[in-house]
């Protein structure tokens, strides 16, 4: 990704072939305790009075012919080239860089949750979310190109400079999909844009739905809020199928603390791009073990939450990032920096 954000062409709008409930973003907290039982009106008003997330628009589900439009840049302001592909073909894209089945992704899962197993828990999230969140480098992508890396090819990055991967935050978000989705998850990656700080990627993991005997939404997210002392929880609902997904995003809260479910970028858009959608969705489990229990957050926080990377071959270029608190991305780290959609 190039240091500057790129140019938004003109508005993406909503597929015709988009459900007739919208994908909205909704906090939880103690005012949404006995959500499974809220009507899809009530789910709407309480996000309209949730002030820092009552102004983001739903997300997107453009169909798969969908043409999206984006420049090419060469690290200006100024497009230098432009470039077209099908909704299909970038879902494709990353698909394949997702790679849950690839032997070195899954054994790196499998090692990470070696210590809280289980039947696909809240607590192996968490410990997927803390390993990529303290070790993750942010590097920017060549000029006029968006390179996607293979999650396989991210890990072995990091194994060469000490760290846990390197990229821009497209491949954050890829990793953390193939992680997830080794170990028998379901995610998916969002592609968000806004006018000052340009595009964005990141995924988020499906927790189950809220009406449903098959889920543990609220007791999910309960041990969440408990475990990591904290308040609020930031998700996506679908006000039809009540289906809730969990943020997955690097930014930190009004704290400085970066976990699952802090604060959703603050977008204008926002485009679904399901991973491996062919499958049914797994819904997220509580712990087995009730003594399990994520690293809390530092009690001293500081104005900045500084990223720092290691030193590395001469052959990349290494950029420290500075994200300030509540900001989910530095200007400039944004993925294909955005889409028009043409149809």
């Amino acid at each position: 990704m190039s240091n500057h954000a790129l140019i938004l062409l003109c508005a993406i709008f909503l597929s015709v072939n988009a459900a007739i409930g919208e994908d909205i973003p909704f906090v939880f907290n103690e005012r949404s305790s006995g959500a499974s039982d809220f009507s899809s009106a009530r789910i709407e008003s309480m996000r309209s009075s949730t002030s820092d997330v009552s102004e983001l628009p739903p997300i997107s589900n453009p169909a798969d012919s969908d043409i999206l439009e984006f420049p090419v840049t060469g690290g200006g302001n100024a497009p230098d080239s432009k470039t077209e592909k099908k909704v299909g073909e970038l879902k494709e894209t990353f698909n394949s860089r997702v790679e849950p089945e690839n032997s070195h992704v899954h054994e790196k899962a499998i090692v990470l949750l070696a210590n809280s197993p289980g039947d696909y828990t809240i607590d192996q999230i968490c410990s997927i979310y803390d390993f990529l969140k303290e070790g993750w480098r942010y590097v920017r992508d060549p000029r006029g190109v968006d390179y996607f890396m293979y999650a396989n090819e991210s890990l072995r990055v990091g194994e060469k400079a000490s760290c846990v991967g390197a990229g821009d935050c497209d491949d954050f978000a890829i990793l953390m999909s193939a992680l997830i989705e080794s170990v028998g998850g379901t995610t998916r990656i969002i592609l968000a844009h806004n006018n000052s700080t340009g595009g964005h990627a990141f995924t988020e993991v499906y927790i189950g739905q809220l009406d449903s005997q098959n889920s543990h939404v609220e007791e999910v997210l309960e041990w969440l809020r408990k475990n990591l002392n904290i308040d609020d929880i930031y998700t996506h609902v679908d006000t039809e199928t009540k289906e809730v997904w969990l943020n997955l995003d690097w930014g930190a809260d009004e704290r400085g603390y970066a976990h699952p479910g802090g604060p959703i970028f603050q977008g204008d858009r926002y485009i679904n791009l399901n991973v491996r959608d062919r499958y049914a969705k797994t819904p997220l489990n509580l712990p087995e073990s009730p003594t399990a229990s994520p690293a809390q957050p530092q009690s001293t926080v500081q104005e900045k939450t500084s990223y720092q990377q290691p030193e590395l071959s001469s052959a990349v270029s290494v950029a420290q990032i500075q994200v300030s608190l509540g900001q989910a991305i530095p200007p400039g780290a944004g993925p294909l920096d955005w889409y028009t959609n043409k149809r």
